[in-house]
């Protein structure tokens, strides 16, 4: 199926290099490339490929195809074929991209990447039923419902695709059902971030058909270390429930999240293979985003990069069989293996590259752990000077703005160049 996948690729004009030892896959598009064949060949390509390999795609704009733009790359300073036309003003790509390709400008193939979120995050609460080490903070107050269901309506004007809820623990929101079936109204695929701790089976009914998409925080996959880790004991049976109760509801997806501690990193294979029986679909392991007080309070999150590359290692070599784990949030890619880096997802979901959090004191912000406040409306907050600046990546090292793995890696946590001295500095962790 591949090698057919790879010909039909080719029969457009791309050039096209597939290393299988790194782990690499590119694409090239050369002049006299047939610009709308190769982009109906790439996708059924990247589809094939994006899980195993790092893939880029260069010599056309990421406008071609804008909801695989984190693919795209160009070489610093690339002008070639490349001019700005009107559209360029409405991406969110406008401060790193040269442009459109000349010859394509006029043949309706192209959109602006993100001129709107792909997702908004309601925060909606910050009560919890448990005290987990690693939670970024806890507190009484709670987005007004109103708020809540204005953000929606917002989003949706705007063309946002996916609206996510979270907390806190977002089963104590008292409007949470509501704000769903305003959510399904409007045709937003939904997620949600729970403990599951709370989902009874009156309560799981009560989401059904409400929900496409469910993360369960899972700070360990044994009854020892979850109680560890989330405050409570026995809790863990709760959400194992939970699994049968989301699916039964119709949820399409149910994932796990770690924040990873020294502990999971030693016990990697034993935890996967728990978190397997448990029947999730997916494994997202967190670099810890933790302020250094909490880190004191906390110190097995304290990871130095040494630490964070074995995660890595054992995570590349993770067998076929059972839950596939992933490295779900920013780090360098120069700091991991080259093995590594098709498991992992980037910064491109986080720091506002892609998506905004609505913190449940009303205002945006970059991400759930962002000090940086945008204000209380999204359209505003999506072209707040601060985004534009940070999008631009004017503030990176020539090297990483250089860089083929920039479009995924966009320099790494923001978060922990903030806690290094400066959230435009560089992340500690990249390779100088």
């Amino acid at each position: 199926m591949l090698e057919r996948l790879l010909a039909a690729a080719a029969e457009s004009g791309l050039e096209l290099d597939l290393r299988r030892r790194e782990r690499e896959f590119s694409a090239a598009f050369a002049p006299g490339t047939n610009a709308a064949k190769a982009r109906t060949a790439l996708y059924p390509l990247l589809a094939a490929l994006e899980e195993n390999f790092l893939v880029s795609i260069t010599g056309a704009p990421a406008c071609l195809m804008p909801d695989a733009f984190e693919h795209f790359t160009w070489p610093l300073g690339e002008r070639g074929p490349f001019r700005r036309i009107k559209a360029c003003g409405r991406c969110a790509l406008a401060g790193r991209c040269p442009g459109v390709n000349a010859a394509w400008a006029d043949r309706g193939l192209i959109k602006p990447v993100l001129p709107a979120p792909a997702e908004i995050v309601l925060e909606l609460n910050k009560k919890c039923n448990l005290a987990c080490r690693a939670c970024f903070g806890r507190s009484g107050e709670e987005l007004p419902l109103k708020t809540a269901e204005k953000a929606l309506r917002e989003a949706a004007a705007l063309g946002v695709k996916s609206a996510r809820f979270t907390g806190g623990e977002p089963l104590l929101y008292a409007g949470l059902e509501r704000l769903l079936r305003l959510a399904r109204r409007l045709g937003f695929y939904t997620l949600l971030n729970t403990n599951a701790v709370l989902l009874t089976p009156a309560r799981a009914r009560a989401l059904a058909g409400l929900v496409d998409n469910a993360l369960i925080s899972l700070p360990g996959p044994d009854e020892a270390s979850h109680a560890a880790g989330s405050g409570r004991a026995g809790t863990l049976g709760a959400k194992a429930a939970a699994v049968g109760r989301l699916r039964a509801a119709g949820v399409k997806v149910v994932r796990a999240g770690t924040v990873v501690s020294r502990q999971a990193i030693k016990n990697f294979t034993r935890w996967r293979e728990a978190v397997s029986a448990l029947g999730f679909d997916l494994w997202e392991l967190y670099r810890p985003m933790m302020a250094a007080e909490a880190l004191e309070e906390a110190p097995e999150f304290d990871l130095t990069r040494r630490e964070f590359l074995a995660l890595a290692k054992a995570v590349a070599a993770q067998p076929r069989a059972g839950v596939r784990a992933v490295l779900a949030n920013p780090l360098p890619f120069c700091a991991l293996q080259a093995a590594a880096r098709p498991y992992a997802l980037g910064a491109r979901f986080d720091d506002g590259w892609t998506r905004l959090v609505l913190d449940a004191a009303g205002s945006w912000k970059p991400s759930y752990p962002s000090r940086e406040f945008l204000g209380a409306g999204l359209a505003r907050a999506w072209a707040h000077p601060f985004l534009k600046r940070m999008r631009g990546t004017g503030w990176l090292p020539k090297r990483c703005r250089a860089c083929p793995m920039l479009q995924v890696c966009l320099g790494g946590s923001r978060f922990q160049a903030g806690e290094a001295g400066s959230v435009f500095g560089p992340d500690p962790w990249i390779v100088k």
